[in-house]
Formats: structure tokens, C-alpha cells, sequence
């Protein structure tokens, strides 16, 4: 544990030691943890057009729809390895057309990928090159396993967004339909409701029975009248061929069916 005058001495050496004092000093004590290059924090380093990264972060807003925290997060994740990997790209191909020109200046009869082919070569046995390439590689993945990352975001949302509709839509279907005095509105269609054993019975006793296929026998026509079809011949020769015979009772009557005549 310290002691009193220990704290009093630390006090006292605390108050020598405050920083920076005026704003020039404190803007550049500010800057004191940051990194440069492709490990800073920054996206921006010096001579970067702030202009053209937020054209490209808006771009890339527009292109995938991002409208809210989430999507927007993932979108500038993407945004910045989009922006590193086209700087480190650029470096390449600085370093790559400084080698080849002086390639050119003491090789002058090689061809053109033949000098891109030494360049390379030799820039590749340098570390720092080499350093490029795993740059490249790794905010390759960066923008990757952001785009992933927005894709689940998205389905989610879609996945959500569609069990929404589902639920208003059987929501919808168990709604009673209410009745309104607009003078266009249509009325609602009767309820259906189940029949019932004694109703049932009831009108079919109710129902008219059919009429009988059997036609009436037709009226009694003597076989030596004319044939009530036309045809001037006795009904007997003509239509009643195959009818019996017709005589009257005896005492004077009407006609009987069925008895031969004498």
C-alpha cells in the first residue's frame, strides 16, 4: 500500500506530465495510435478523395437495398474492403510498372510479357509484395463474409416479412364480414347450415310424386270402324290389327274389350 507521501509525489508528477496544451498539439497527440496502410482503422488515409468513397458507399447502399441498421452495417463493411482492395491493387500495379520500366531500360529486345513476367518475378521474391498479395486475398474475404452477411439479414427479413402476410391472411378468413349501408356495397352471402334428419323428411313427403310411365289404354274402337288415324282403311286392317275384338252387351250396352265376336 502506498504511502502518504508516495501519493503526494505521484500527485505532484502527474501535474508535469498534462499533454499537449495548445490545439495544434492535441490534433497531432491524436494521431499518435493511428496506423497507416492496409492495417489502419481509418478506410481514409492522406491523399484519398473522401468524395469518391462515399460515391461508392452510396452506390453500393442503392445496389443492395440497405434500409436499415443492419443492412447498412454490412454494406459499409463491404464498402471498405471495396476501397482497400482497390488501393491495394493500385500499389500493385505501381510497383509492378516501375519494375517493368526498369526491365525495359537494360533489356530493350524482350517483348511485353516477357518484361511483365520477370517483374514479377521479381518483385515476388521482395516481402513486401508478397504482403500485397495477402492483403488482396484477405479484404477479399472481408467483402465476402460481409455479402454473406447481408444475405442471412435479408432472408430473415423476407422470412419474417411472409409470416406477417400469412398471419393477416388467416386472420382475414375467420373475420366476420360486417354489413354497411353503402348503396354499392354487396350484401353477405347467407350462412350455411346443416340439415336436419326431421326437416329432411318432411320435404321429401312434401315432394309431388312423378307420373306413371304407364300410358292410359286407349278409348274402345270397333275393328270395322275407320281407323282414327286417316288412313280411310277399317281400324281392323290398319292400326287395330293385333287389338280385340269389340262387341256391345246384349241388353244394348257399351262396348266390351276382350270378347270374340260371333
Amino acid at each position: 500500500m502506498a504511502s502518504a507521501a508516495q501519493i503526494t509525489a505521484n500527485r505532484a508528477n502527474a501535474q508535469q506530465s498534462t499533454g499537449p496544451r495548445s490545439e495544434q498539439g492535441k490534433t497531432r497527440s491524436s494521431q499518435n495510435n493511428l496506423r497507416y496502410g492496409f492495417r489502419s482503422q481509418s478506410v481514409l488515409l492522406p491523399g484519398d478523395d473522401p468524395a469518391e468513397y462515399e460515391e461508392l458507399l452510396d452506390e453500393l447502399t442503392v445496389h443492395f437495398d440497405a434500409d436499415d441498421l443492419t443492412t447498412q452495417r454490412y454494406v459499409r463493411e463491404m464498402a471498405d474492403a471495396e476501397w482497400r482492395l482497390r488501393r491495394v491493387r493500385a500499389h500493385q500495379e505501381v510497383l509492378l510498372t516501375g519494375k517493368i520500366n526498369e526491365l525495359a531500360a537494360t533489356r530493350p529486345t524482350l517483348s511485353p510479357i516477357h518484361l511483365q513476367a520477370l517483374a514479377f518475378e521479381s518483385l515476388y521474391r521482395d516481402t513486401t509484395f508478397t504482403q500485397f498479395l495477402t492483403y488482396e486475398a484477405k479484404f477479399e474475404r472481408q467483402y465476402e463474409r460481409a455479402y454473406k452477411g447481408w444475405m442471412r439479414t435479408r432472408e430473415k427479413l423476407s422470412i419474417h416479412k411472409a409470416r406477417e402476410i400469412r398471419s393477416q391472411f388467416e386472420a382475414s378468413l375467420v373475420t366476420p364480414t360486417k354489413w354497411t349501408d353503402e348503396p354499392n356495397a354487396r350484401p353477405e352471402s347467407p350462412a350455411i347450415t346443416p340439415r336436419q334428419p326431421g326437416l329432411e323428411a318432411k320435404s321429401q313427403s312434401r315432394r309431388p310424386e312423378p307420373p306413371s310411365s304407364i300410358p292410359p289404354a286407349p278409348a274402345a274402337i270397333p275393328r270395322s270402324a275407320p281407323c282414327p288415324c286417316g288412313s280411310g282403311e277399317k281400324y281392323k286392317r290398319c292400326c287395330g290389327r293385333n287389338a280385340p275384338a269389340v262387341l256391345a252387351h246384349a241388353t244394348g250396352g257399351s262396348p266390351v274389350q276382350g270378347v270374340p265376336s260371333v
